[in-house]
């Protein structure tokens, strides 16, 4: 009985070593894959700079609209708060997906207007509002 208690302890012992790291490895891979998103590595950071934005309010929905000189990915990230910019804010894509365009255009609901009152344009993964803050919409 007692071999088995000292077995089961060297084993608990191992383990307490060996989790933890693979849990910061997990965590790691997890915060680069996150951070990959965002980053600008084939597009010129210059032609994917939104230009031209066009905020409609329409019964219903809201349709906000942007260009750029290149065609880039965009999409726009949602907050309730500018604090909530240093998280992983609600993402909203505009409606050609992730595929690169020109033209962007996304459609908010109403309910979507009410909860976030601010926004980010993401271009190409870098982070466009009214310098450096997000747009209050």
């Amino acid at each position: 009985m007692i071999s088995i208690l000292r077995k089961i302890g060297k084993v608990t012992g191992v383990l307490s070593l060996i989790l933890p790291v693979i849990i910061m490895i997990l965590w790691y891979t997890y915060v680069r894959e996150q951070e990959g998103l965002y980053s600008a590595k084939t597009t010129e950071k210059f032609g994917c700079e939104p230009y031209g934005m066009i905020v409609s309010r329409e019964k219903e929905r809201m349709v906000i609209m942007w260009e750029t000189k290149e065609e880039c990915s965009g999409f726009l990230l949602l907050g309730t708060s500018y604090a909530e910019f240093s998280g992983l804010p609600y993402k909203v894509l505009s409606e050609q997906g992730e595929a690169p365009a020109r033209s962007h255009k996304v459609t908010l609901l109403k309910q979507d207007e009410i909860a976030y009152r601010y926004a980010i344009i993401v271009s190409a993964g870098e982070w466009y509002g009214i310098s450096g803050r997000p747009i209050e919409l």
